[in-house]
């Protein structure tokens, strides 16, 4: 109920959750706000919770839902600046913009430039390797 905007839309939520938590999140009412959180406690008994806490517990650690969808998205970031065969082999496909992604983040790593490149590379990875799960 406390938890910002932004941490939630990183939550990997089913929808019927989500609705439920907007629902009582809308709520401003003290009294009616203790019974929307009863009632929200309601909606979630059907859902493993012990993985929504190792969610959250994730995305306020690193940012992201899952640690290993995080890690994977870091390894691949890496070996594509390090090894141009590496674009052929991503599960994302070699589509654009991944090959102008890929050559901006090596030039900012050899000209020593803050890494603005380097993130937008890591950012399309990621949301490459959410959708192909």
């Amino acid at each position: 109920m406390l938890m910002k905007d932004a941490t939630l839309a990183k939550l990997e939520l089913e929808e019927d959750i989500r609705d439920a938590i907007d629902r009582a999140r809308a709520v401003t009412s003290p009294v009616a706000r203790r019974r929307a959180e009863r009632t929200l406690a309601g909606d979630l008994r059907g859902f493993d919770l012990v993985d929504l806490a190792t969610q959250v517990a994730n995305v306020e650690a690193t940012g992201v839902a899952d640690s290993q969808l995080f890690h994977l998205a870091e390894q691949w970031r890496t070996r594509l600046i390090e090894d141009d065969a590496a674009a052929t082999e991503f599960p994302g496909g070699n589509a654009e913009p991944l090959p102008r992604l890929i050559t901006d983040a090596r030039r900012e790593r050899d000209t020593g430039r803050p890494p603005g490149a380097k993130r937008a590379l890591f950012r399309h990875v990621l949301a490459a390797l959410r959708q192909g799960r």
